[in-house]
């Protein structure tokens, strides 16, 4: 599995801010990023999807990380000395879900597992970005929680279709996924609701993820604030679109994602409003 195609192939956002990156991180990034998406296909795709990531884990805790099929993940893992505990968390949390599905029950659970599958993410990063991962640390999960929320927002409808509910059930009355997945009418307020109170979360996440940016060297800090700036707009869409979950999801297109990528390079401190929306 080569990391930059996987990058490529599955993350237009994220690949086009790792480019501006320093080089040796972006290809060091792009390996960690193809090792999260290994875990999450696994999850996904496999019918024995828990029982696979089981061995994942054997192999991170053997200490024998050449036995995940992604190019130069053992060497970078050795070179970086990069503490494997996050990346267990999350390959449990996926396995998890694998295994028995995903309804969140309440706000704590949502904000648990988006920790599990995207906050540990931004943990792994820290160092691979060049800052202080205890210092770092807070700011760093926020930005993956944030992220995690706003794929949340955007997905909703996809997520109800496959079974699974993100959204707290406290929040909707305990709907199940197949009631979203329909969108009756009688349904649509409370779900919409649920959305907006899931972007607001993700904007409160954003903001205390800005608190650590300082801590990355500069070229490193323009391709996460590039990368954040691009999946909080989608998060905003979903808001000024009014939470229509119904109508599918929402994207940004090519030329949008470019030009918001040039504003955050002229215009680089993610502040909240209108500005951070696509231009």
């Amino acid at each position: 599995m080569n990391p930059r195609d996987v990058l490529a192939r599955h993350a237009s956002s994220f690949h086009m801010a790792s480019r501006l990156l320093r080089p040796a991180d972006a290809n060091d990034v792009a390996v960690l990023y193809a090792v999260c998406r290994l875990i999450d296909d696994i999850a996904d795709e496999s019918t024995d999807g828990a029982g696979r990531i089981e061995d994942f884990i054997e192999a991170l805790e053997a200490d024998e990380p050449e036995r995940i099929p992604v190019d130069g993940f053992g060497e970078m893992l050795r070179r970086r000395a990069l503490a494997t505990a996050p990346l267990v968390i999350l390959a449990r949390t996926a396995a998890t879900e694998a295994d028995k599905g995903c309804l969140i029950d309440t706000e704590q659970a949502l904000l648990d597992y988006c920790y599990g599958v995207a906050g540990t993410v931004g943990e792994l990063m820290c160092p691979l970005l060049g800052a202080d991962p205890v210092r770092g640390r807070d700011a760093a999960v926020s930005l993956g929680i944030a992220m995690q929320l706003t794929n949340i927002a955007r997905d909703v409808l996809e997520d109800a279709r496959r079974g699974r509910r993100y959204l707290p059930g406290e929040w909707i009355g305990q709907l199940p996924p197949e009631a979203i997945a329909t969108a009756r009418p009688v349904h649509r307020e409370p779900v919409r609701s649920a959305v907006r109170r899931v972007v607001d979360l993700a904007e409160a996440h954003y903001a205390r993820a800005e608190t650590g940016m300082a801590l990355i060297p500069l070229r490193n800090r323009m391709a996460i604030r590039v990368a954040a700036r691009l999946y909080r707009a989608i998060g905003l869409r979903v808001r000024d679109n009014g939470c229509r979950y119904w109508e599918g999801r929402v994207s940004l297109s090519h030329r949008e994602r470019r030009r918001l990528a040039l504003h955050t390079v002229a215009r680089p401190r993610l502040d909240a409003g209108a500005s951070d929306r696509p231009v």
